[in-house]
């Protein structure tokens, strides 16, 4: 095996650590790392657990010991080179007399942002840097977003039929997909901060929008776009402990609902207005980063989905197949208005992933991957 094969074989066990946190270590990226002696044996693992927890590289570096000197450092993530709530994992690594780091990508977080690989090269340390860079990136879509970009990296959700519809011409939707399915549903919930809702879905469907799972980690936010404060104060929303409710209007909401409505517990956000006078999504997004929260798992209904992919703010889609057929004009669509008029212009997802739940088919893919990685 080449030095090349082996590297990635053991950056592909830091990826694996590293996804043992999910969704819980918001807004701290997800990390794995390896230590491997001179001798070519693994001495230390570690990754993130949760933010404010050690990092990584202390904990797989603390587990080698005096092994680690001379040997290599894997990791998905540059070291960080400042202090936050945890002390600069380069000092770690130059003190524990490591020779060679070998990363997936750099940190974008502007504290560090390539000086971790320079304050590693300038003590002496051999530092390599790219492999799995894509599979790395997809990991912490989020936190790539948010660092580079300054937006929410925002995942599109639907359940459909084999005919692209969300629900029948009355409303129904419940349920399209059985239940293995929605208890992947509930996974994806359990791993994005912000999981987000139209206040159409709320009047037809009255979620409650937790990750029901034992021992799972739970949506920070719950989320409404409210263009005018339909949201009841009444709603499932109000009756569950996990998670804060935020509802994201416009100034032309009425006092009175926006009483009622923070009386009951929720938070109100309000954004721009669009040229219709409905929340500005792009707005929005930008004013729920300011919360402290990077990733959103967008579940509609049709409207909010509709207005997503015309303002071109979904970066992911995870879309599940039912074996039924709906139809009818009046069936809501994943996508309705006007669409793409043209195939050439049509968005088309990469880094396709298909999977199986009983009898439904899930197709997942990236419409743009996260910067700087597009």
């Amino acid at each position: 095996m080449n030095e090349s094969s082996a590297d990635a074989d053991r950056l592909r066990e830091c990826l694996e650590l590293a996804a043992a946190a999910r969704g819980h270590t918001s807004p701290n990226p997800m990390v794995g790392a390896l230590v491997v002696s001179a001798a070519g044996e693994v001495v230390g693992r570690g990754y993130h657990r949760r933010c404010g927890e050690q990092h990584a590289e202390r904990l797989a570096l603390t587990e080698a010991g005096p092994a680690a000197a001379g040997g290599t450092l894997y990791v998905n993530m540059e070291p960080c080179c400042h202090h936050g709530r945890t002390p600069p994992c380069t000092d770690a690594v130059i003190a524990a007399g490591v020779k060679r780091v070998v990363a997936c990508h750099v940190d974008p977080d502007s504290r560090v942002s390539g000086h971790g690989f320079e304050l590693l090269r300038e003590a002496g340390a051999e530092v390599s840097v790219g492999l799995l860079a894509d599979d790395a990136a997809a990991l912490n879509a989020g936190y790539l977003t948010v660092k580079s970009a300054g937006r929410l990296f925002v995942t599109g959700k639907a359940a459909l039929s084999l005919d692209g519809r969300l629900a029948t011409r009355l409303r129904q939707s419940q349920w399209i997909t059985g239940p293995e399915s929605r208890h992947y549903a509930h996974e994806l919930r359990a791993e994005h901060d912000v999981v987000m809702v139209g206040v159409g879905t709320v009047l037809a469907d009255d979620p409650r929008l937790t990750a029901r799972l034992e021992e799972a980690a739970h949506p920070r936010l719950r989320v409404v776009i409210d263009s005018s404060l339909r949201t009841p104060a009444h709603a499932r929303l109000f009756s569950e402990q996990d998670g804060g409710v935020v509802i994201v209007t416009t100034d032309v909401a009425s006092g009175a609902a926006r009483s009622a409505l923070e009386a009951a517990g929720a938070r109100i956000l309000v954004a721009e207005p669009d040229s219709l006078g409905r929340v500005d999504l792009p707005d929005a997004m930008r004013k729920l980063t300011g919360l402290g929260v990077s990733t959103c798992l967008m579940e509609g209904g049709s409207g909010l989905l509709t207005s997503a992919f015309d303002a071109g703010i979904i970066d992911r889609v995870v879309l599940f197949y039912a074996p039924m057929l709906i139809g009818g004009d009046e069936a809501l669509p994943l996508w309705g208005g006007e669409g793409t008029a043209e195939l050439g212009s049509a968005p088309r997802l990469r880094r396709l992933q298909y999977r199986e739940f009983g009898a439904d088919r899930v197709i997942e893919g990236y419409l743009r991957l996260p910067p700087p990685f597009e």
